[in-house]
């Protein structure tokens, strides 16, 4: 399922996108019910008015590719990023997909090296297959290495799985990925999710902002395999895209796993107390265990 076309649409298209940051903290601070009447009122309407039309038409364009637009005041908006402490959910997500497996459950939530070893490898294509048959469903950010061979195991047993992509819906990195799973995405086992606009491209910045949606979607997250959580490249300190998944997923209480494997950033989050050793110690959930858990 798709949600049907809104006029208000591109009202929080241009509040996301378009507004000044003084703006959105009014949005946030004052929830009005009424999202074009907000921005009406706004000193910068002028501006954000002359980009009314395109934006329409752009969202017309995702309409015709299968996307949709969940925004924050839906009901089909993620409760668990909406309950999430310490991140800002994004005022829209962009779909392509049958939006209702967002209200499925549970969800377990992969990371891992795009430059992963066959070890890494083979661990998540069986740790996927295992947790898919015991009725989890997946999140990942759809990158190659240790997300691709988590979708691969997934759809491979028929599971259900979320892609929360680093690029907008309607980039050729989205639409080459739509053709090459169209069979899920027509059997509704696969939805491609996005805060990005449509026409985004994907940037390293990107890829790491949308760690925190990936941390929060999930019930509990796997570490699969983590380089350390800073290195040198390029004359540069990098951070770990990978290590600061399982720190965000930590903060806003999300349960965290890493497998012990030799890589230095599984062992760094194991010795800093980050992450918990997959194995003995995890325990599925059980209804008891909250409304996140179904």
């Amino acid at each position: 399922m798709r949600l049907e076309p809104r006029d208000d649409w591109v009202y929080w298209v241009l509040l996301t996108h378009y507004a000044t940051a003084e703006t959105r903290r009014r949005f946030w601070a004052e929830r009005p019910d009424d999202v074009a009447a907000f921005l009406h009122a706004q000193p910068e309407w002028q501006d954000l008015e002359a980009k009314l039309v395109q934006e329409a038409m752009i969202l017309n364009q995702l309409r015709e590719q299968g996307g949709s637009l969940i925004t924050f005041a839906d009901a089909e908006y993620p409760v668990s990023l909406r309950a999430a402490e310490g991140i800002r959910p994004p005022l829209v997500l962009y779909a392509i997909g049958d939006v209702r497996l967002l209200e499925d459950s549970p969800f377990v939530a992969f990371t891992g090296s795009r430059n992963a070893s066959e070890q890494a490898i083979h661990e998540a294509e069986r740790l996927a297959a295992e947790l898919v048959s015991e009725g989890y469903h997946t999140v990942t950010g759809f990158a190659k290495g240790v997300d691709a061979a988590v979708v691969q195991a997934t759809l491979a047993r028929k599971g259900k799985t979320l892609g929360v992509l680093a690029q907008g819906l309607l980039h050729r990195l989205t639409q080459q990925a739509a053709r090459t799973h169209m069979h899920a995405l027509n059997e509704n086992r696969l939805l491609f999710l996005s805060e990005l606009h449509p026409n985004a491209p994907w940037s390293g910045s990107f890829a790491m902002m949308r760690n925190r949606l990936i941390a929060a979607l999930g019930d509990f997250l796997i570490v699969v395999e983590a380089g350390p959580e800073l290195s040198q490249r390029n004359g540069k300190t990098v951070r770990s895209g990978t290590f600061e998944c399982a720190k965000i997923a930590r903060k806003i209480g999300r349960p965290v796993y890493a497998l012990d494997l030799p890589a230095e950033g599984n062992q760094q989050l194991l010795k800093q107390g980050i992450a918990t050793r997959w194995g003995e110690e995890f325990k599925p959930p059980t209804s008891e265990q909250g409304e996140l858990f179904g």
